[in-house]
């Protein structure tokens, strides 16, 4: 009875007043295990070189202002997370999983207090026929993609190289076309692990289905281990997503013109698909990850002016050093996104000159323990004179200009519970 007490008085704290502070390791109470990771820091960004108002733009590309940000401070809390899971044996190899994983907004609470179960939040089963779970849940292509992160902040941190290689369309200042994900209403399938490999495959079905539309998310992969190396494999499909005609109707001028209507009223569909392939190699302290990856933003049936086609390629590589006998351990990583092409229906020329991007990153973390560190974390962003790949971190994203480069520095403390 006092295990159950304690227990409740713990999610009660936790959720009724952000979590900050309520636990200071991994705890268990009757089955109930509470863990999590906090990663405040302080952060400096401004951005240098935006392209001259006027100057020649890819045709998919918002007009060029010339406008840079301002040099800024600010505290952030990145992704900073509580979580509350368990599991029960069911017998007949049966297990019965759950979890509840909750945003902690450290820096801000009662301006950025987020929604109780915003991060990976299920419940499942695991059998002898692999695992299912149905909930919120990251997709197969996200999970795949970097594995080896950033020193354990990269996830919703100005470090993360999804910034460039999986999120968004470089044209947009909005999140169109992203493939790091996490989906709402979602159902996932993961085979048992045979001889180090694991197929797994996740459905965000329409709730919805709008008119004609069926925006709905398929996305699958393979996993491969075995020794120091891991293999894996990636392909994730939205349909009627618009993606591309997203991003365009936020470009204002000749640019939004070529949006499609993006309600299924004119017959236009859309297809946006997304393949990566990604190897990781680990010995001794060292760790090295390289991803290839290509993208399409597809709309059928698109009337003669419009929006048909955008692709391009964009890959990764990491190198993680875990320096023997101290407590160092640093990360450089380059990520590269190619201009890639375009098409217009109706053979409207359409060029991509510009919408290529390009991103550095530097970090490196002290080890009190094995469970707290100190951080610091540089990177820039480097825009193509059209391109509007982004990493901002509290200022809005339609502030950013084409081209501009974006250069952020932190240093910051990380606990894991």
């Amino acid at each position: 009875m006092f295990q159950k007490k304690v227990l409740a008085v713990a999610v009660a704290g936790a959720l009724g007043a952000g979590a900050a502070g309520i636990v200071s390791a991994q705890t268990t109470y009757g089955g109930v295990t509470i863990s999590g990771r906090l990663y405040p820091e302080f952060a400096v960004q401004k951005t240098t070189g935006a392209t001259a108002a006027g100057a020649s733009s890819s045709t998919l590309g918002r007009a060029p202002t010339g406008v840079d940000l301002r040099s800024r401070n600010s505290v952030d809390a990145s992704n900073s997370r509580i979580r509350f899971s368990g599991r029960e044996k069911l017998g007949s190899g049966l297990t019965a999983l759950w979890r509840i994983e909750t945003t902690v907004a450290l820096d801000n609470p009662e301006v950025d207090g987020s929604p109780y179960a915003n991060r990976d939040s299920y419940v499942g089963l695991r059998g002898s026929f692999g695992t299912v779970r149905l909930g919120n849940l990251t997709t197969v292509f996200k999970d795949l993609g970097d594995p080896l992160g950033i020193l354990g902040v990269s996830s919703g941190n100005f470090v993360a190289l999804s910034n460039i290689t999986s999120s968004r369309v470089s044209f947009s200042r909005n999140s169109a076309g992203s493939f790091h994900l996490r989906k709402s209403n979602s159902v996932r399938y993961d085979t048992p692990r045979f001889s180090g490999l694991q197929l797994s495959v996740a459905y965000s079905p329409d709730e919805v289905k709008d008119g004609s539309l069926d925006a709905d998310l398929w996305s699958m992969g393979a996993e491969y281990k075995r020794g120091p190396w891991e293999f894996g494999l990636a392909h994730e499909i939205h349909n009627d997503y618009f993606a591309g005609s997203n991003g365009l109707n936020t470009n204002g001028g000749a640019a939004r013109a070529l949006a499609n209507a993006r309600d299924g009223s004119d017959g236009v569909h859309s297809k946006d698909t997304g393949t990566r392939a990604t190897v990781v190699y680990r010995v001794g302290g060292t760790a090295l990850q390289a991803n290839y990856g290509v993208v399409e933003f597809d709309e059928s049936g698109a009337p003669a002016g419009k929006f048909e086609n955008y692709d391009n390629k964009r890959w990764s590589v990491t190198w993680q050093q875990k320096w023997k006998g101290t407590p160092w351990r640093t990360t450089l990583a380059y990520g590269n996104s190619s201009a890639g092409s375009c098409s217009i229906a109706g053979g409207v020329a359409c060029t991509t000159k510009g919408l290529d991007g390009n991103m550095i990153v530097l970090a490196t973390d002290y080890s009190f323990s094995k469970r707290t560190a100190l951080f610091a974390a540089y990177a820039r962003i480097n825009n193509g004179e059209a391109a509007l790949y982004r990493n901002l971190q509290n200022a809005s994203s339609s502030s950013l200009a084409p081209g501009a480069d974006i250069v952020p520095w932190a240093a910051g403390i990380r606990h894991n519970f």
